[in-house]
């Protein structure tokens, strides 16, 4: 027997009924999540307010970055992702190491698709470029930072444990 046929003889009707309700609750809760994300970047992130932060990072890119020729701006870019999975390098633990490639290639591909999808968004809707490049910078830079709060928060929860 293989495998499969044991696990389907393992399983009741009920048991079956009861993964199939967890597979949607699943399917549900992500839908809101997807829905809460909808509304936290078409009234928050692309708001004014942050719209203009967004933009001065990306002016600043795009001024500072803009003025060095096509390669120096490649060798730019994979200097700081040298440093940003450099960082990885002084964790000790080699469970962290695995959890912060993951982190930095999961946000990475977010920041991917973040500029590709807002450089569609800003052919149909006005924003500026800058802002653009901007959040996707924020992306960009953040697995070591994101990484740091997640250890702080599991280090303090470990601490309210004991």
């Amino acid at each position: 027997m293989n495998e499969i046929e044991q696990f389907e003889e393992k399983l009741s009707p009920k048991e079956e009924l009861e993964m199939f309700a967890a597979l949607f609750a699943f399917i549900g809760i992500v839908t809101l999540t997807a829905w809460g994300l909808h509304y936290l970047i078409s009234s928050t992130i692309l708001g004014e307010s942050l719209i203009y932060i967004f933009s001065t990072i990306g002016s600043i890119l795009e001024n500072t970055l803009g003025n060095i020729p096509r390669i120096g701006q490649i060798a730019v870019f994979f200097l700081m992702m040298a440093g940003i999975l450099g960082f990885g390098s002084l964790l000790k633990d080699e469970d962290d190491i695995i959890k912060y490639i993951i982190l930095v290639v999961e946000l990475w591909f977010i920041a991917l698709i973040a500029l590709i999808g807002l450089g569609v968004y800003s052919a149909f809707v006005s924003i500026p470029i800058s802002a653009v490049i901007g959040i996707s910078f924020i992306l960009f830079i953040s697995p070591p930072i994101i990484f740091a709060i997640i250890k702080g928060i599991s280090a303090l929860y470990k601490r309210i444990q004991q």
